[in-house]
């Protein structure tokens, strides 16, 4: 007889949570994965500034008012968030427990902080946090993408190493030295627990009558 939380996360798509310091390559990782795993989607933020260009509500954010984010976060329906010219970026809860309600998973590309929220609200998410071979591969990292200056280079440093302070926090890291490594590692985890017992507990139980 299984207990409740197996029923749960037998009937409900999975949530992964992939953190890590700013520059580590967490987008990067994403998109090749999600171009080898097609059974997941990824969380789109919600932010409060005007759609840009082709941009489209639900598809590229979840677009809103000052007034409703302020609202969700009041609620405890934002993850995350943080405030850059004014506008509101932020993680929405809603969405992501939708898409497991209808048996999709989801990846979420979120800080630290947003994912031990998420641990908090679905302990059944699965945490992994990237970590660069080296500090000095992280600071060149951040100097070919060429958008900071050397002082907000210096801030990103010190913050990521505060940041990698909590990857005991994770229940799996993995050092992002080679990008096809890493997609490699990080699909074995998805695909060890698609192989646990309870994920698959119906099927085993019609098959052998347990």
């Amino acid at each position: 007889m299984m207990n409740s939380m197996m029923d749960k996360n037998m009937i409900q798509g999975k949530i992964l949570c992939v953190s890590g310091p700013s520059g580590v390559g967490k987008g990067t990782v994403i998109d090749k994965l999600m171009e080898k795993r097609q059974d997941f989607v990824l969380s789109i933020s919600m932010t409060t500034r005007a759609p840009r260009g082709e941009e489209k509500d639900g598809i590229d954010y979840y677009f809103c008012s000052v007034t409703e984010f302020q609202d969700l976060i009041a609620k405890k329906e934002i993850l995350e968030f943080d405030i850059y010219s004014d506008e509101y970026y932020g993680t929405p809860v809603g969405p992501i427990r939708e898409f497991i309600r209808n048996k999709q998973n989801v990846i979420l590309d979120i800080t630290i902080a947003g994912a031990l929220q998420v641990k908090k609200i679905f302990p059944e998410a699965l945490m992994v946090f990237l970590l660069p071979p080296s500090m000095e591969s992280l600071r060149d990292r951040l100097l070919k993408r060429n958008t900071e200056t050397e002082e907000q280079i210096k801030a990103r440093i010190k913050q990521a190493e505060i940041e990698i302070s909590h990857v005991e926090k994770f229940e799996y890291a993995i050092l992002n030295d080679k990008i096809e490594n890493t997609v490699s590692k990080l699909e074995a985890i998805i695909i060890a627990e698609e192989c646990k017992y309870y994920n698959q507990s119906a099927k085993f139980e019609q098959l052998f009558n347990i």
